[in-house]
């Protein structure tokens, strides 16, 4: 997972160009989202959205659908976005390169994807000599595989890598692959195909601490809309904690969004919120973050003694000031995972 400091240099200098549009600017957010159709972890930007919880702050929120976290980064970072749902080794990594960004929120911090495999596999041990489904080297499945044969302690030369779409449910289906790394409601969608399809591995259970999903904005952003980004911000933790407390609320606005059946959205939201993928604070913990950072410089994505510091990334001030509005998350369901 080597990213290019070039690209994300020659961006941030495009970003630097950028000039606020109209007069209305200040009360303006482009929200750049990682996936098309997003998927139910990426619901609470678009749930605070559909039920107004931007506009009763005065900011008129739109989004733009990329595929995936590194692209909504680049976005952001040269001014096509105001804020990326973003992948946070990335944004990590883009802020030790010298792009001027900080993380504002995590709602979904967890790496919410597991590794779906067929009935022949019952063990990680047994992934020896599969065909293990990516979409291309060094995305999101491969990074992901290559985690679970860590785990295994399989080296990656004894499994065969096998190149899919995007959406890896039809090839696993078809059994062209034996796994995919498949999102909740993938994974759910798999099984009502072929039920003896399943999950070898969790991967918030097998890499706790990685950094899934961050928020995040630039530093001009944060001079510029920082009124907006304050509202943006109480409303997705407004929109998480209704996750978690208002399930026929939030059900047709998953429907809607990611296109799933109501069977299939219900299935995966509850799994999801028993499994606490959500956070409800702010989901930006130390540990978290720094473990994120100095893994990154353990893999060669960020120079050895480059690490940020854990201030340098975060901007808590946002996420600070909604808890004092809202109060802190303490559950009974789900209290914070940071």
């Amino acid at each position: 997972m080597h990213f290019r400091a070039g690209s994300i240099l020659a961006l941030l200098a495009a970003a630097m160009l950028a000039a606020p549009a109209g007069a209305n600017a200040q009360t303006k957010l482009v929200v750049a989202l990682p996936t098309t159709p997003p998927n139910i972890v990426h619901m609470p930007a678009l749930i605070a959205k559909e039920l107004g919880l931007y506009s009763k702050g005065g900011v008129e929120v739109s989004t733009i659908q990329l595929e995936g976290g590194v692209y909504t980064y680049r976005a952001m970072v040269a001014g096509s976005a105001d804020i990326a749902l973003a992948s946070g080794a990335f944004a990590i990594v883009g802020h030790a390169k010298g792009a001027p960004t900080k993380l504002i929120l995590a709602n979904a911090p967890k790496i919410e994807a597991s590794m779906v495999v067929n009935k022949n596999i019952q063990t990680m041990a047994d992934l020896k000599g599969k065909r293990i489904g990516i979409q291309e080297p060094g995305g999101f499945a491969d990074v992901l595989s290559r985690g679970v044969l860590r785990a295994a302690k399989i080296d990656p030369k004894e499994v065969h890598f096998v190149s899919i779409a995007s959406e890896d449910v039809p090839a696993l289906v078809a059994d062209q692959v034996d796994t995919a790394i498949l999102h909740v409601e993938q994974e759910m969608v798999a099984l009502s195909k072929v039920p003896s399809l399943h999950a070898i591995a969790r991967m918030w259970d097998i890499q706790p601490n990685n950094l899934s999903i961050v928020m995040a904005v630039s530093d001009k952003t944060i001079v510029a809309k920082r009124a907006a980004l304050q509202v943006f911000v109480t409303a997705n933790i407004e929109a998480t904690r209704l996750i978690y407390t208002d399930r026929a609320k939030v059900l047709p606005i998953i429907m809607k969004y990611t296109e799933q059946s109501k069977e299939i959205a219900e299935k995966a939201l509850d799994f999801m919120v028993a499994n606490c993928i959500w956070d409800a604070n702010h989901g930006l913990g130390p540990t978290r973050v720094n473990f994120t950072a100095e893994l990154m410089e353990r893999v060669g994505n960020i120079d050895k003694g480059k690490v940020p510091k854990y201030d340098d990334l975060v901007d808590l001030s946002f996420a600070n000031e909604a808890i004092k509005t809202l109060g802190e998350w303490k559950g009974p369901i789900c209290p914070s995972v940071n």
